[in-house]
């Protein structure tokens, strides 16, 4: 019993993946997608716009601190390029 249970456990999950690397980028394109219009539709559009700019801010910040091990230092270096002169000491 429990051999036939294991073996229609994996069929379902090697079909699955079969289904989902068929066409994969369309499917997560799909579900962005969805998952934004649902959330324009409950949050608003500026809302969405907000957490999405977030995000991307979020990505930006988290790709540069894995490109350098320094953290304080790429911190301060980023800050020092984007501030304005007025700003800086």
């Amino acid at each position: 019993m429990q051999d036939l249970k294991e073996f229609f456990m994996k069929e379902i999950f090697s079909r699955a993946m079969d289904f989902f690397n068929v066409h994969r980028n369309r499917k997560i394109g799909f579900l962005v997608g969805f998952i934004v219009g649902i959330a324009i539709l409950v949050l608003g559009p500026f809302k969405t716009f907000f957490l999405f700019f977030c995000g991307v801010i979020g990505l930006y910040i988290g790709s540069r601190f894995d490109e350098e091990d320094d953290l304080v230092g790429s911190t301060l270096k980023f800050i020092e390029k984007h501030l304005p002169k007025r700003f800086q000491h």
